[in-house]
C-alpha cells in the first residue's frame, strides 16, 4: 500500500495506472492533499479518504471475498444495521 502525496486526481488516476503496469501492484491511499480535502470536505465528510487499486489486484482480493472477514458475522451484523 502506498500513501504518495499529489493531487486528489493522482492518487486516484495516475499512481493507480502506474501500478497497474507492475508485477506487484500496491493498493494507493488518496485524498491527503489539502485541496481535495478543502474542495471535497463538505460533499464527502472531512473523514473520508480514497482507495484505489489497480484491476490486477482487485480481482486477486474479489478472488479471496469467501475467505476474507467479509463473510464473518460481525461484518455481517455492522452492515445489516447499516441499512
Amino acid at each position: 500500500m502506498r500513501i504518495p502525496f499529489g493531487a486528489g486526481c493522482n492518487c486516484f488516476g495516475l499512481y493507480a495506472f502506474d501500478e497497474a503496469g507492475k508485477d506487484e501492484p500496491h493498493a494507493i491511499i488518496g485524498l491527503t492533499d489539502i485541496s481535495a480535502r478543502f474542495y471535497l470536505g463538505k460533499p464527502l465528510g472531512r473523514d473520508i479518504m480514497s482507495f484505489t487499486v489497480p484491476m490486477k489486484m482487485f480481482e486477486e482480493m474479489e478472488s479471496n471475498v469467501e475467505e476474507s472477514f467479509l463473510t464473518r458475522f460481525a461484518w455481517k451484523t455492522m452492515m445489516e444495521k447499516g441499512k
